[in-house]
């Protein structure tokens, strides 16, 4: 072909921006027009298609969808421009705009989501989905659903071919549903019967807590419990809070016991510390899901649960420093005292006090009578000589042979032994029954140097007699009246500069005398 330039100029001038002559897209004619016009003989030509249902058929049901409907609109510039091709001065890109176009399809925009609508519900009509395999644990029995094959549409092929038939002007299209098997089959449903439900309804499940057990049977726990579909088989679930309702988690709670130091052997030793454990219902579920499946021992299972720490752990116990004794008092008891007597010391041997606790002598041995003067004497004695601060200290009201003036110590329900430990170290008590006996000892480490010295009775208070003519009389010689001083220095050791001095002034009443006289002549 032979041009000349003039021509080929105004052969270009005529082609610029122009549709090739003859194009035509899904049968609409845009040929020798600019862009705008095009386009606008573009939709004006495509509005009936736009609105003219697609027959689709699924399986054995066919329904009418509107190509708005199924998110389909037609791009109509894009459309333009994909006629249009590159502007060129070639003469054979303008030889084709003089002689003819192409049958071209509209460049289309597809609203997914308004698709997937459409073959959600078409899924419905048509298809079927497929069902899982399934157990039901009710009243002790076991009850099975049997899968099932489903057919469902592919999706990404449907809306493909939806879209194909309408950009190529096909009236109708058949959409082929799948095969869709279930995601627990029958051989899940056979393992889930052997490993799940028929041990599940097997026996009794028995949960270990650290201080008690709880034991379920199936009776009780049967209702509570789901067989659920999970990751493509199935699996055994339970109503955490009914099992909770059952169990009481926070019923099963043990309190820490702190460290302490004990007796053993006669010598101090550290007493660990105990944790606790708390419980909640998550851990309760899991332990009980743990075994409601197993066979025999292991339907057993230990319960997980919080450790709480104890205050006073065991190695605060060992730097309370308990490991020498620092004072020791024994008193003289008579050979009448019986059980009570060596129970009550047995009681007060172990007595722990830490740096500021007060001893009671009341709350740790009882409010006991008779003889437990004397052993609350000796306990008093030894801890004085540990220097342990008096708080509270009753002598006796009249002085007893065999008890030490002015260091006796009564007790009874009302009257208590008090004192406290303002040392730095923990201070353990220890008393045992000797033959004539009883011996207090306090262990800790020796901090104080304690020097106690009574002094001479003083203020004597004079005795009364009584004269008695009665047959039974027996004689009693009395006692004066008198005070004593108990004077204690406490230093610290390797330094003889005293931290504190007590004076523990004692006052005994006097006891009258009876004399026995024969009742005068008649």
């Amino acid at each position: 072909m032979v041009m000349s330039f003039g021509v080929w100029v105004s052969a270009y001038a005529g082609a610029n921006g122009k549709v090739p002559r003859g194009t035509n897209v899904a049968g609409v004619d845009i040929g020798g027009r600019d862009r705008v016009a095009a386009a606008r003989a573009l939709a004006e030509g495509l509005d009936a298609e736009l609105e003219t249902p697609i027959s689709v058929t699924v399986g054995t049901e066919t329904v009418p969808v509107a190509p708005a409907d199924a998110g389909l609109s037609v791009d109509y510039v894009a459309s333009v421009a994909k006629a249009l091709g590159p502007r060129s001065w070639d003469p054979r890109q303008l030889w084709r705009y003089y002689t003819g176009g192409d049958e071209l399809t509209p460049v289309v925009d597809v609203d997914g989501d308004r698709m997937d609508a459409v073959l959600d519900l078409l899924d419905q009509r048509a298809g079927q989905p497929a069902r899982d395999g399934a157990i039901t644990l009710t009243g002790g029995q076991i009850e099975t659903t049997k899968p099932r094959d489903g057919v469902q549409l592919d999706h990404d092929r449907a809306a493909a071919a939806i879209e194909e038939a309408w950009t190529t002007g096909r009236p109708a299209v058949t959409l082929p549903l799948l095969l869709t098997p279930p995601e627990v089959d029958a051989a899940d449903l056979a393992t889930a019967i052997q490993e799940i439900a028929n041990p599940a309804l097997s026996g009794p499940v028995t949960l270990a807590f650290a201080g008690s057990q709880v034991v379920l049977s199936p009776s009780q726990y049967t209702d509570l419990l789901t067989v659920v579909p999970r990751d493509g088989a199935l699996a055994l679930d339970v109503d955490v809070e009914g099992l909770a309702a059952l169990v009481d988690p926070a019923a099963q709670d043990t309190i820490p016991v702190d460290a302490t130091v004990g007796l053993q052997d006669g010598a101090p030793a550290v007493v660990p510390a105990v944790s606790g454990h708390s419980y909640d219902a998550a851990g309760v579920a899991a332990a009980f899901l743990q075994g409601v499946t197993a066979d025999g021992a292991a339907r057993t299972v230990p319960v997980t649960g919080t450790a709480t720490k104890a205050a006073f752990r065991t190695k605060d116990a060992k730097q309370l420093g308990v490991v020498e004794p620092v004072a020791s008092f024994a008193v003289s008891v008579p050979p009448t005292v019986g059980p009570a007597f060596t129970e009550a010391t047995a009681r007060l041997s172990g007595a722990m006090l830490r740096p500021g606790d007060t001893f009671s002598f009341n709350s740790r041995v009882g409010g006991e009578t008779g003889s437990a003067t004397r052993l609350a004497t000796a306990a008093w004695n030894a801890g004085f000589l540990a220097g342990l601060t008096d708080v509270t200290r009753t002598g006796s009201a009249t002085y007893s042979a065999g008890l030490p003036v002015g260091r006796d110590a009564a007790v009874d329900a009302v009257t208590d032994l008090q004192m406290r430990n303002d040392s730095t170290f923990g201070v353990l008590f220890s008393a045992r029954v000797e033959p004539g006996s009883v011996v207090v000892e306090v262990w800790s480490t020796k901090e104080f140097d304690v020097v106690a010295t009574t002094g001479a009775p003083y203020a004597p208070t004079p005795r009364a007699t009584v004269v008695d003519i009665n047959p039974g009389c027996v004689g009693e010689p009395g006692a004066d009246g008198f005070a004593v001083d108990l004077v204690r220095t406490v230093s610290r050791v390797g330094d003889p500069t005293p931290v504190r001095s007590d004076t523990v002034t004692t006052t005994y009443q006097p006891v009258q005398a009876v004399v026995c006289q024969a009742p005068p002549a008649p």
